[in-house]
């Protein structure tokens, strides 16, 4: 079903999953997959698995790869010195690392003592050498090196090799709280020491394994990657011979799943009624990742002023597009009150009382702006209608609905919202990232290190994910306090201030978080829906034969 079909680029769509509570009493579980045991995988094997789009660029340090699917692609083939938990925490992973500790705090120092039996693709070591080399061309130092952020890795002064080359201290110029980010090198030198392979040299392949798996094959024109096991692994051996990751749109993933030319799929509220219905197998649920929002571009038009930013935010009722959201898996409503956590997350609070739907309220501010209301409901200013743009990603239907319900509610405070559809494909090349529109709804993605995952959507301006078309730097140096903030409990709360001065001055009203549901065929195990947790390749597979 899926052969010679290939997907669009990240289109904005409502594209990954969503959570479902598992019970009323329990809530939403944070990792949903069947779990079993190594002597309970079957050896063999070839997992197959749906993607939207086949990456412009296999390198996820590389602007290129931000809005894609290069991380997920690839992940059955890189690992790093520590892996994430169900909780959103982490742990040593001892395949990489043999050690991962605290050495000093003033200045944060990071001792690391690399697992020696860890290699690169073509079998060289994997060293101090490597991380000077990462840290290097992520820090900003060299403009030479296209990066997607110098988040972290600019905040180190310095790395500095051990009694041996296996061991290595990272030294922070200045404290990250989310230092576990930034101590281990995902690329080796040879690609970190230089910029022309660094940013163009990943275009049609894969950057090298330290993984279970390698990257045998890639072929743009068909949309499939093909994965195999690692030769030189150096762990337990792998049960899969193979992964067939196919690219094609959300709604022919689904139909090839149910079709069982599929083995797993991530369900969004458009395709989720065919996963459901497939006989294969079920779909399992789990405490979502993905949220919805509108973002505002405050840097052109009536949005440059904030009280019409205000104004939008209270206009908007996020409570029946939240309803909506769930009601697509058959959830409950997931309103989300934070721009950097999500439910389920330590820490989360709800901060959104600067947002609180009040579209008397809206009207004062817009009053206040100057415009006046009009003839025909549409408010103006120095005869000029408060006129906003709006594309939409086309044959997005969950899309589309939320974005009718938004110009709906601007609407009835006098703001005209022009809806235009945008080929899905394009939406975020010629629309988003140009900064082309004054709203735009779309699905962000939370992440276990919650402040360095947030802030480039915030600070600077020119971050490649900053569609605000703002960088204020009070909301930097805000940012910078927290994330420098060790002590667990403090820097929560600093967290929910962050939260709240978001919130006053609105540059992205969220909205709700979508379900997490994943359509997983009958056998599969230790792979699907899952919160935060990373699955673990070597033991993913089908059960074995009792």
């Amino acid at each position: 079903m899926l052969s010679g079909c290939t997907g669009a680029s990240d289109d904005g769509k409502d594209a990954k999953p969503a959570p479902s509570s598992t019970s009323a009493d329990q809530g939403p579980r944070s990792t949903a997959w069947t779990a079993a045991s190594r002597s309970r995988v079957a050896a063999g094997g070839t997992l197959r698995l749906g993607a939207d789009a086949v990456p412009n660029n296999f390198n996820p340090a590389h602007p290129a790869a931000t809005n894609s699917e290069a991380g997920r692609l690839l992940a059955p083939t890189v690992g790093g010195a520590v892996r994430i938990t169900a909780d959103g925490g982490w742990k040593v992973d001892p395949d990489y690392a043999m050690s991962v500790e605290v050495a000093d705090k003033d200045p944060l120092k990071i001792e690391v003592r690399l697992n020696r039996d860890a290699v690169w693709e073509d079998g060289t070591s994997i060293t101090a050498k490597d991380m000077t080399a990462y840290w290097k061309a992520l820090n900003g130092s060299n403009k030479d090196f296209e990066v997607a952020s110098t988040s972290g890795f600019e905040d180190i002064s310095g790395v500095t090799q051990g009694k041996t080359k296996f061991d290595y201290t990272v030294t922070f110029s200045k404290p990250n709280a989310e230092w576990p980010r930034y101590i281990y090198p995902r690329l080796a030198a040879d690609v970190t020491s230089s910029p022309k392979l660094f940013n163009k040299g990943f275009r049609d392949k894969a950057i090298s394994s330290n993984g279970p798996f390698v990257v045998s094959s890639i072929d743009a024109k068909k949309g499939t990657v093909t994965e195999e096991p690692n030769p030189r692994w150096w762990g337990a051996k792998p049960k899969l011979a193979k992964i067939v990751w196919q690219a094609a749109d959300p709604g022919l993933q689904a139909k090839a799943y149910a079709a069982g030319d599929l083995d797993a799929v991530d369900l969004d509220a458009d395709t989720y009624d065919t996963g459901a219905q497939a006989k294969i197998g079920e779909v399992q649920r789990a405490a979502g990742v993905d949220w919805s929002q509108v973002t505002l571009n405050g840097g052109r038009g009536p949005l440059e002023d904030a009280d019409v930013r205000r104004a939008v935010a209270h206009a908007i009722n996020r409570a029946p597009i939240a309803k909506a959201a769930g009601a697509e898996f058959g959830a409950p409503p997931q309103p989300l009150g934070s721009v950097i956590l999500v439910p389920g997350q330590e820490g989360y609070e709800d901060s959104s009382d600067g947002l609180a739907y009040d579209p008397k309220k809206a009207a004062d501010l817009l009053t206040k702006a100057g415009w006046v209301e009009g003839s025909d409901g549409v408010r103006t200013r120095k005869g000029k209608p408060l006129t906003l743009t709006m594309p939409v990603p086309a044959d997005t239907p969950s899309n589309s609905d939320r974005a009718r319900r938004i110009v709906a509610d601007l609407g009835k405070v006098g703001i005209d919202v022009e809806l235009e559809d945008v080929p899905a494909g394009k939406f975020f090349d010629s629309r988003v990232i140009p900064l082309d529109f004054d709203l735009v709804t779309f699905l962000r993605q939370a992440s276990p290190f919650p402040l360095a995952g947030a802030r480039a959507q915030f600070y600077p301006i020119d971050s490649t994910q900053n569609f605000t078309g703002i960088g204020r730097d009070k909301v930097g140096q805000r940012w910078d306090v927290a994330t420098a903030t060790l002590d667990d409990k403090l820097r929560l709360k600093r967290i929910t201030n962050l939260d709240e001065l978001l919130t006053e001055d609105p540059t992205v009203v969220p909205l709700a978080v979508t379900p997490l549901a994943v359509g997983v065929r009958d056998g599969l195990v230790n792979y699907g829906a899952a919160q935060f947790e990373q699955p673990d390749w070597t033991i993913v597979g089908f059960s074995a034969k009792k």
